[in-house]
C-alpha cells in the first residue's frame, strides 16, 4: 500500500520537512501547488490547459494510493504546508507492471534545498521494501539539468531520448528517459 512512516529531516538551510503518504484532507493543497507549478511553464511537460484535475478528484486519487499496492504519493510538508509532490504510479498491463511511473514537483522557492531528493530517497525506498517493482521510470526535459543531475546523484541512467518530444509553441525540445532498477 501507498503508506510510509511520516519521516523528518532538514532541507540544506536547517529548515525542518516532513516526508509523508499524502492523506485524502491534502487535496486542496497538492491541486494549488501543481497549479502554481505548471503555471512557472518551466521544466514541465503539462500546461494549465492539460491539468483539469479538481480538488476533489486530487482529494479521490490520494485516497485510491492509500489503497493501492503500487501506487504511493509522498508529499513534503513545512509549517503545515506542502512543499514538494512525489507519486509512483504503476503501469497496468501484466508484461509491463514490474516498471513504476514517477514523476515530481517542488515548489520554487524551496528547490536546490534537498526536498526533491528527500521524496526521491524515501520513494526509492519504499519501492525497494514493498518489492512490488524491479524498475523505476520518469521522463524529464532535457534543459532541466538540475532534475537530471539528481535522477543520476540517486542512480537513474539515461535509457533514450525522444527528439522533438515536447513542442512550445513554434520550439521542441528534447524529453530524456531515464531508469532505476531496484533489484
Amino acid at each position: 500500500m501507498g503508506v510510509i512512516a511520516p519521516v523528518k529531516t532538514l532541507t540544506k538551510d536547517n529548515e525542518s520537512i516532513y516526508i509523508r503518504a499524502a492523506q485524502t484532507s491534502d487535496g486542496l493543497q497538492m491541486q494549488r501547488l501543481t497549479e502554481e507549478v505548471i503555471k512557472e511553464e518551466d521544466g514541465l511537460i503539462m500546461t494549465m490547459d492539460d491539468f483539469t484535475m479538481t480538488v476533489e478528484q486530487q482529494a479521490e486519487k490520494n485516497g485510491y494510493f492509500l489503497q493501492h499496492p503500487k501506487a504511493i504519493t509522498l508529499v513534503a510538508e513545512r509549517n503545515r504546508q506542502i512543499i514538494g509532490i512525489l507519486t509512483i504510479e504503476p503501469q497496468f498491463l501484466m508484461k509491463t507492471a514490474h516498471r513504476g511511473t514517477l514523476g515530481l514537483i517542488v515548489k520554487k522557492f524551496f528547490r536546490s534545498q534537498g526536498i526533491g531528493k528527500a521524496l526521491m530517497i524515501q520513494a526509492i525506498r519504499w519501492a525497494k521494501i514493498d518489492g512490488q517493482y524491479e524498475k523505476l521510470e520518469l521522463e524529464v526535459l532535457e534543459n532541466n539539468l538540475q532534475a537530471i543531475s539528481l535522477y543520476k546523484r540517486l542512480g537513474f541512467e539515461l535509457e533514450g531520448v525522444k527528439l522533438c518530444g515536447v513542442k512550445h509553441d513554434n520550439t521542441y525540445e528534447n524529453l530524456h528517459q531515464m531508469g532505476l532498477f531496484l533489484k
